[in-house]
């Protein structure tokens, strides 16, 4: 700008030299003025011009600017709108998961009320409990992994729970979850003679197509019914002996006896019945006579 200005001083300059000069030679003073006059004119105008622009630029760059600052608002504003959003939700989400937590709590509490060892009155009778841990051990992961499990085990004498525990080679002081773990996975592990109370070990080919053993495990519903050929014998010390029979449930053909050794907790006010042994007899060919067991008499069974 500077440049430019200077440049049209010095045109002006020439000229009022030039009229200067005119007045000692013959050149017509009012041609001169006139070039001078027209020059000035022109300068300014260019002046204004220039100024009308820069102006004009400076209003532009102010708008620009107000508009981006304005969408920065905006967008911090919106961005404080979603954070905002975004808390509430998390926190909506956190209430609801603990309210399902706390129903699921509650539930399992229920459950656990309505299973052995208890002191109700319809488990006064052993041959309740055997029945309710038998149904537990069909649905062993219902409603909670390993269910069935916690309660075989809690309804066990101390030495019933140490011939569960060495009987899957936990240590002396392995924690009950670990126990309950374990004991799954060796009876529901395949061809296992015991897997039939949970839903496993027939006599089934496993190079045959029939399926309806593994769906009857998946439902929970076993394929053998329970059946106690005689009254509960209560030697009235505080112990019991009862006898079940699992049947196969189409054709009613004997799959296991099983002699159940009760005794009662001895604990004042708690006279819940507790497993203090099983004895354990196969009729099944394919794990007959069982793991320990002598041949008996095919009449027998």
């Amino acid at each position: 700008l500077r440049v430019w200005v200077w440049g049209k001083a010095r045109t002006i300059k020439c000229v009022v030299m030039a009229v200067m000069n005119s007045r000692r030679s013959s050149t017509p003073s009012f041609i001169l003025i006139l070039l001078g006059c027209c020059l000035v004119l022109t300068f300014f105008s260019q002046i204004h011009a220039f100024a009308c622009s820069t102006t004009s630029v400076t209003s532009d760059s102010i708008r620009q600017f107000s508009f981006a600052a304005g969408s920065q608002h905006d967008g911090d504003e919106g961005a404080r709108t979603t954070s905002s959003s975004a808390l509430f939700e998390d926190a909506l989400f956190l209430e609801r998961f603990k309210r399902r937590r706390d129903d699921a709590a509650s539930k399992i509490e229920a459950e656990r009320s309505r299973r052995p060892p208890s002191n109700s009155t319809h488990f006064a009778d052993p041959k309740n409990v055997v029945s309710s841990i038998l149904d537990g051990l069909l649905r062993p992961h219902d409603p909670v992994p390993y269910f069935g499990y916690e309660i075989l085990y809690s309804s066990s004498t101390s030495h019933w729970k140490d011939v569960l525990r060495k009987s899957v080679g936990a240590p002396v002081g392995t924690p009950d979850e670990l126990v309950f773990r374990a004991l799954s996975a060796s009876m529901e592990r395949t061809n296992n003679q015991f897997g039939i109370l949970v839903g496993l070990g027939t006599d089934q080919d496993s190079s045959t197509n029939d399926n309806t053993t593994e769906l009857l495990a998946k439902q929970g519903d076993g394929y053998y019914t329970v059946e106690f050929p005689w009254d509960t014998l209560d030697y009235c010390d505080g112990t019991a002996w009862v006898e079940c029979r699992l049947r196969e449930k189409h054709s009613d053909a004997l799959l296991v006896v099983l002699g159940w050794s009760m005794k009662q907790r001895a604990s004042d006010g708690d006279s819940c019945w507790l497993i203090g042994g099983i004895d354990w007899q196969d009729f099944r060919e394919k794990y007959r006579p069982g793991i320990g067991r002598e041949e008996w008499e095919r009449i027998c069974g």
